[in-house]
């Protein structure tokens, strides 16, 4: 049987963040962290059941003098060590403010094992709620002292904005990278979100990029229309399962070239990384050439081979097996094997269906309204769970904020740019503002500088600093107001 291809690291936060650019072997190497464990309880919200949990954090505290800040990194849906390795930016911000580094693991995700009912975005805020409150006084803080900075990317960074909401008198601002927290159905996110992902590839691909792409998915779906098309397609692009038969090939085909070509934009950094898969520097541009030798559908499946099987280790892909595919006897298809993909993928199916994996576990492509009832579907299917899709935006307002003290920082590359607050949708007179990195990608303001250090991205993190420089200052003066 053909292999297919599978997923053995965690994606979207965990396999954004390691990269063999970063110098010296990444953080851990270069600022060795001290390792710890916090209970915390199982169910924040269950007050009959006390039981609990340990969450494993890591600390470096260098450069930090007692009362000076503390900067926490909200992670994500993978390992702490994951995370730590490669937010750099963290760092070199920690150095200038003489600031402690905390990082606490997400719930359920590395060796921080809550069950996944509990699996909530909620039930992470509350654990980071209980954490942060105690650490002030733990490290015997004066009122006044020791002022807390969030930072996270892409759904840390949605953490970031959505504890500042929930528990405000904790923190005194945070950092939210790539962070898409107005990015929900019925509002033409996947177009918008298509749009982006386009002007990527003609901006920093090639020219006629976009018209090229444009072009050979049209030529997918006229293979789709017939039996002997789709027999064809599927050995085209490799299809572990034969399409003959399979009337839905053409859109399933699209969804996932889609979220090939959506997530090479998302990578798209000026050097060489190991995230997802190995790519080299600009790897849009790569594709784009590709695209340019071998145009229509055999252009499609260079793209794929380029960014899902870089170590020519596997031969075929699960093309109709999409988190929005038809599920087959009894239980949806797919690669995600390992354990921290599957809890993101619970996650999806409880309040995110919009960020759902897609192409092979590989990628991400939001589903379209009318793809929803699928994605629900899927769902029930392997986890019993119907997606509230429009919970969070009820729970914390979406573009709605009402607590200031945050930056949203986005790069121009990166196609979730169209999921971040709109500047007149921002309530007057709160201090929150939105940075757009030129030609950045996804969250690279978090990383360590590249070599030579990228401008737009330097500006990016000095726009940072000011922004925490001056939430400190106020935190400081604000208490020792109320002090005296």
């Amino acid at each position: 049987m053909a292999k297919r291809l599978t997923l053995t690291l965690a994606l979207m936060g965990s396999l954004l963040h390691s990269s063999s650019a970063d110098p010296a072997g990444g953080a851990l190497a270069q600022f060795p962290p001290k390792m710890g464990r916090v209970a915390s309880f199982v169910d924040n919200f269950d007050f009959t059941n006390n039981g609990t949990f340990e969450q494993r954090t890591m600390t470096f505290d260098r450069w930090w003098k007692a009362g000076n800040p503390i900067l926490f990194f909200f992670g994500g849906e993978g390992s702490v060590e994951t995370f730590y390795n490669a937010s750099g930016a963290l760092f070199e911000h920690a150095q200038v403010l003489e600031a402690m580094v905390v990082f606490l693991e997400h719930r359920s995700y590395g060796k921080s094992p809550a069950p996944r009912r509990t699996l909530t975005v909620e039930q992470a805020l509350a654990d980071t709620a209980w954490f942060l409150s105690g650490l002030r006084s733990r490290l015997g803080c004066q009122a006044h002292e020791c002022p807390i900075i969030t930072l996270g990317g892409s759904y840390g960074g949605m953490l970031v904005a959505w504890f500042r909401q929930k528990y405000p008198h904790l923190t005194a601002g945070g950092i939210a990278s790539s962070a898409p927290i107005d990015f929900y159905p019925q509002d033409g996110r996947q177009e918008a979100f298509w749009n982006a992902t386009l002007h990527t590839s003609r901006k920093y691909g090639a020219e006629t990029c976009p018209d090229e792409l444009s072009k050979a998915l049209r030529q997918l779906h006229q293979k789709a229309h017939t039996e002997l098309g789709r027999q064809e397609l599927g050995a085209a692009l490799a299809s572990c399962q034969d399409l003959q038969n399979e009337t839905s090939a053409g859109a399933k085909a699209d969804f996932f070239l889609r979220g090939v070509v959506a997530t090479l934009a998302m990578l798209d950094y000026p050097v060489a990384t190991n995230f997802v898969t190995p790519l080299p520097a600009n790897p849009v541009k790569v594709a784009c050439q590709g695209l340019q030798r071998s145009p229509g559908i055999q252009g499609l499946r260079s793209i794929m081979d380029f960014f899902l099987n870089a170590t020519g280790g596997y031969r075929c892909y699960d093309i109709i097996a999409e988190v929005v595919g038809r599920p087959t006897d009894g239980k949806l298809l797919g690669p995600v094997k390992a354990p921290d993909m599957g809890h993101w993928q619970y996650q999806a199916c409880n309040e995110m269906p919009m960020q759902s994996l897609t192409s092979d576990g590989m990628g991400f492509y939001p589903a379209s309204d009318d793809q929803l009832s699928e994605v629900a579907q899927s769902c029930q299917l392997r986890y019993g769970l119907t997606p509230r899709t429009e919970w969070l935006k009820v729970s914390f307002g979406a573009s709605n904020l009402q607590v200031g003290n945050l930056l949203f920082t986005n790069g121009e590359k990166d196609p979730w740019r169209v999921g971040v607050p709109k500047l007149e949708a921002l309530p007057e007179g709160l201090d929150i503002s939105l940075h757009l990195i030129p030609a950045g990608a996804h969250h690279e303001d978090l990383r360590f500088d590249s070599d030579p250090p990228k401008e737009a991205v330097s500006v990016a993190k000095a726009v940072t600093l000011m922004a925490m420089r001056r939430w400190i200052a106020t935190f400081e003066t604000g208490r020792k107001a109320i002090i005296t």
